[in-house]
């Protein structure tokens, strides 16, 4: 034990003082950031610009996708007309529209950057009222609403005009989106023309002097922290998700007391296979006996009708949810704008209306249905019954997910006790509270995960490379099992023979489906001429979509932000570092396993990979910390492990905590508006930061440990039936723990 806790610390030790001096925290002076910010590239297959995405919207809020920007080619000759090079764009609205291009750029908190561009406004630019307090031609970033340095309505020719100059310093690290056009979205639109070149963002040193004074660039500038709806939302479902966690607990332990734990009797059996196992039942009712007064008492009580009623608890939490929460805007937009797009032009021309789409070819599809039902009732992207329909899969998944974790612990438990378990999932604030807003991807990903550990514990080992492919098809970060999968089959080829070929053929299978399901939208890019060729569209955009976030720590309580590294961008040092952690971490599951080769230990490994990527790795996300916390949840149920149920409980309220805090931030919780802001995340270290990522730190430590305890050295600190007097039992804890410091102390 004490060779392990010194490793650890060590180990710990060691990345922190690596992580701090290798982690790259501003951007090289003079570098140009912006891809195509002279708008001199234009893809061959797509014939747009690299780079850009163009968006229209008109001023009923509908996107219309016939609208286009238009490429001018430069003809003039002289030397100051050179410098706009071959073409420059032109954007134009009408019936005061909006339009924009748009593309992003990552900038670091406290660094200065100069923004600079030419323009020209063809005529003049006018709003609806006459107002020129209103958006005209706009320059800025779509998340900060008060970052207003740039609006105009009427200039002189641009050929002798100098380039307008921004400065400005971010308040927040983070990917931000710089908008070009006429008009905002969120603020109004006008009518007229800009022409715009020579978009460029560099690091600076310092303002050249009599140049201007520097702006503040701060993500969600437009909402207050302090929301009242969001406070009481947090304040009041943490000490729900206290109470359920502590009432759980109990009420196990109290079942445990008053009926017996062991009943293999599968959720759905019928009660003549029972007495065929010589189990002694009575009578099969009927249907009418099953409601005649007498009997109603064990009806409403049965097995059956408590699943329900953890079904029902799951379904109508998260239907409330989605009528009165609006959810994660910018996502809920994007999602919209690419089902609408899919439905408008076609699912092979969706990369080439919305290049910078990366996300999962399961999420397409459904999105591809969505679009098509949306586009018959007239919703648009930012509509509420768009955003109702794309999170109705959610729901869904999280039926799955409770209704699985029941048959799980069932199987093997009493139903009551199983009911616990699921309904302690279905009713779990950080779970419905993820589910319908940001964590749309996780919840479908999720289901497939419990799906897959219930066929390994059935040893079903051949639909588990099946399931696995599935969650894949839908997220990304089920990358993050890959290695416990893969060493589950490995280990029942080597003990079975002849499940090898059943496993290898399975696997195949399932990566043939998942890539030929991908082929539909990629069939325009197998040309010779595509600079991203199809055959391996999928792959890129997958890879994409990983290196999308590149922040260590995406605003999620972990080890980095304990050193206010949240603001820095992740190199090929910090890569390699947390590539080290992932492989010391499976070689010690690995060593772990060959200790007891238990199939429950799977769960255990499962839950900890995603936990501990979450809190040590590189682009970790809150999502990932919850899918470990609801596996720890269902190992905890399966083994009545208290040391596990307990870390459970405190990983399952911080948990919900950052997630509730950062959604008050950003008026996800307490407006039903959906302007693209986004999220409002927690990147400035300060003591609430601090505090819940030392907590969730030194608690995965600790599960780290019990890991270790469990699965090398065979302890299990069974959950113990409730005592008669529970008054008693406090006491005799505290002074256990009392006497154990003391002794602690005195051997100092």
């Amino acid at each position: 034990m004490k060779r392990f806790s010194k490793t650890l610390l060590i180990c710990l030790a060691v990345i922190a003082i690596l992580a701090v001096a290798l982690t790259g925290c501003s951007h090289s002076v003079g570098k140009e950031l912006l891809v195509n910010g002279n708008f001199e590239k234009i893809n061959s297959s797509t014939n747009r610009l690299e780079g850009w995405e163009f968006v229209y919207v008109k001023k009923d809020g509908e996107v219309d996708k016939d609208k286009n920007y238009e490429t001018i080619r430069n003809n003039a000759t002289s030397d100051q007309a050179k410098k706009f090079g071959d073409r420059y764009i032109s954007i134009t609205t009408s019936d005061y529209d909006t339009a924009y291009m748009k593309t992003t750029v990552k900038l670091y908190a406290g660094q200065l950057y100069c923004l600079s561009f030419d323009y020209n406004v063809s005529g003049s630019i006018s709003s609806a009222d006459g107002n020129n307090n209103a958006i005209g031609g706009y320059v800025g970033f779509l998340e900060d609403k008060n970052f207003k340095e740039f609006n105009v309505f009427s200039s002189t020719s641009w050929i002798n005009r100098v380039a307008h100059n921004i400065y400005f310093r971010p308040t927040s690290t983070a990917k931000y989106t710089l908008v070009v056009g006429i008009g905002r979205e969120d603020l109004g639109g006008s009518r007229g023309t800009i022409e715009f070149d020579n978009v460029s963002v560099k690091a600076i040193k310092s303002i050249p002097a009599g140049s201007g004074e520097e702006a503040k660039l701060t993500p969600g500038s437009a909402v207050t922290d302090n929301e009242v709806g969001g406070v009481v939302y947090t304040v009041i479902l943490c000490l729900f998700a206290v109470a359920l966690v502590a009432g759980s607990y109990y009420l196990i332990r109290f079942l445990q007391r008053r009926y017996r734990y062991a009943n293999n009797t599968p959720l759905f059996e019928s009660e003549e296979s029972q007495v065929a196992k010589g189990q002694a039942v009575k009578a099969k009712m009927t249907f009418k006996q099953f409601f005649e007064p007498t009997n109603l008492k064990k009806t409403f009580t049965s097995p059956i009708a408590i699943f329900v009623y953890t079904l029902l608890a799951t379904f109508f939490i998260r239907f409330i949810l989605v009528l009165t929460v609006f959810g994660l805007g910018d996502t809920i937009v994007e999602y919209g704008n690419i089902a609408l797009t899919i439905a408008h032009d076609g699912p092979a021309k969706l990369y080439s209306s919305l290049p910078n789409t990366n996300l999962e070819t399961g999420w397409l599809y459904l999105l591809s249905f969505f679009g098509v039902i949306g586009k018959a009732l007239d919703f648009t992207e930012k509509s509420i019954g768009m955003s109702m329909l794309i999170r109705i899969p959610n729901i869904i998944a999280d039926l799955a997910v409770c209704y699985t974790i029941y048959k799980i612990i069932a199987s093997n438990y009493n139903h009551k006790y199983s009911a616990v378990i699921a309904g302690t999932y279905a009713v779990l604030p950080a779970m419905f509270t993820a589910s319908v807003t940001w964590g749309m991807n996780m919840s479908i990903a999720l289901a497939f995960i419990v799906a897959m550990i219930n066929f390994m514990l059935e040893k079903k080992y051949v639909y588990v490379p099946i399931m696995y492919t599935l969650g894949l098809f839908f997220s990304n970060f089920m990358l993050i099992a890959l290695p416990v999968v893969i060493g589950y089959e490995i280990f029942y080829c080597i003990k079975d023979k002849k499940a090898i070929l059943p496993i290898v053929i399975a696997s195949i299978a399932s990566f043939v489906v998942f890539y030929c399901l991908a082929i539909p939208f990629a069939t325009n890019y197998f040309v010779a001429e595509s600079e991203i060729k199809g055959g391996a569209l999928v792959f890129t955009k997958m890879l994409e979509n990983i290196k999308a976030n590149s922040l260590i720590s995406n605003s999620s309580f972990n080890f980095y932000a304990i050193f206010g590294l949240g603001t820095n961008s992740q190199n090929v040092a910090m890569n390699i570092i947390v590539a080290l952690i992932m492989i010391l971490f499976v070689i010690f599951g690995v060593y772990l396993y060959t200790k007891t080769r238990n199939r429950l230990d799977y769960v255990l490994l499962l839950s900890m990979s995603f936990i501990i990527w979450s809190v040590f790795g590189v682009g970790s996300r809150i999502e990932f910390t919850l899918i470990g916390v609801v596996l720890l949840l269902l190992y905890a149920g399966l083994k009545m492990e208290k040391r596990v149920f307990r870390v459970f409980g405190i990983l399952s309220v911080t948990n919900f905590v950052n997630t509730s805090v950062i959604l008050t931030k950003s008026g996800a919780i307490n407006y039903a508006i959906l302007d693209g802001t986004g999220l409002s995340f927690l990147y400035k270290l300060d003591p609430f930061y601090i505090i819940g990522s030392l907590i969730t730190v030194f608690t995965v430590g600790y599960m780290i440990w019990v890991m270790y305890d469990i699965m090398a050295n065979g302890v299990e600190r069974e959950i113990t039936a409730l005592p008669n007097n529970l008054i008693v039992e406090w006491q005799d804890s505290i002074t256990s723990k009392t006497n154990k410091m003391i002794r602690f102390f005195k051997r100092k």
